[in-house]
């Protein structure tokens, strides 16, 4: 059986020439272990800003899903009394909580933070909350 000698190609990364390992067949794309590395971080990078309504739901699901669990029973009856605490976000809003909570359902809650976050996070220029 005849083998082929391998061609040189450019990295996609830094774009020096290489030569490819002969078991990859041609699919070797990167020169080295750094430039792979950078490579796959490049890919996730751009998957995750192609998916960013699919990891938004999936937040807002999971935050919708805590409320709908019981809370945890308690041995102390002057606790087990207390309302269950929506999950916290992820951004000080300095808003009453328990005096919005008492009106408004916890999840009516979630869902008007949700919003908010949305909303602080176009607004900032790094898109970070804190």
């Amino acid at each position: 059986m005849a083998t082929t000698k391998p061609r040189k190609r450019p990295c996609s990364i830094c774009r020096r020439w290489f030569l490819p390992d002969v078991r990859q067949k041609g699919r070797q794309t990167t020169c080295s272990t750094k430039c792979r590395k950078e490579r796959h971080r490049r890919q996730c990078q751009a998957w995750n800003k192609k998916n960013k309504p699919y990891f938004k739901e999936i937040y807002l699901n999971q935050k919708l899903e805590q409320t709908r669990k019981p809370p945890p029973e308690k041995t102390d009856p002057a606790k087990s009394k207390k309302i269950h605490d929506p999950p916290k976000s992820r951004i000080k809003l300095h808003i009453p909580r328990d005096a919005i909570q008492n009106d408004i359902s916890i999840r009516q809650l979630i869902i008007a933070q949700y919003v908010i976050e949305q909303l602080v996070g176009r607004l900032r220029p790094n898109g970070h909350f804190t």
